[in-house]
């Protein structure tokens, strides 16, 4: 893959990415504001809606983490880039990334079990499968791991043209 078609795959996953993130954050932020006009308004509640908001919640932050790998805005320490040359902070960045990915893949992988064994447990108020919810954990983790992968390989091509 060159570097243009890893970049046009990158922004068309972002695109994707927020776009669902945006519906699903807005749908989240409409659950909550009906839930505390009812309580509050009329002394009521919606049967369920509560786990909702949460899976949204989850949901909205397992993406969530996947994009901010993606646009390199991962929770990091400057002070020993900002001294490193171009090439050295090149490899620090790829570094970042493999053990960001690596421990994204161990996530991933150790869900899997975790899902199968628990997933089947109804939600208690709705009744729904807790592995709707639990599914969020592969997901964020696959997509951050993809962005991870990118993140090397645009990393790697950038030092080959050096």
């Amino acid at each position: 893959m060159t570097q243009t078609s890893i970049r046009r795959f990158e922004r068309g996953l972002t695109t994707l990415l927020k776009a669902l993130l945006s519906v699903t954050l807005l749908g989240m932020l409409v659950v909550i504001i009906v839930l505390v006009i009812m309580r509050y308004g009329f002394e009521t509640g919606l049967v369920g809606a509560n786990e909702a908001a949460t899976v949204a919640f989850v949901y909205v932050s397992s993406l969530g983490a996947a994009v901010a790998m993606g646009r390199d805005e991962h929770v990091r320490v400057d002070l020993l880039s900002r001294r490193l040359g171009g090439v050295g902070r090149r490899r620090l960045q790829a570094l970042t990334a493999l053990l960001v990915g690596l421990l994204n893949l161990t996530l991933l992988v150790a869900s899997i079990p975790w899902i199968a064994k628990t997933g089947h447990i109804p939600m208690p108020v709705t009744q729904v499968p807790r592995a709707v919810l639990q599914v969020s954990i592969p997901i964020g983790c696959g997509l951050t791991l993809v962005y991870c992968l990118t993140r090397i390989a645009l990393l790697a091509s950038k030092g080959n043209r050096a």
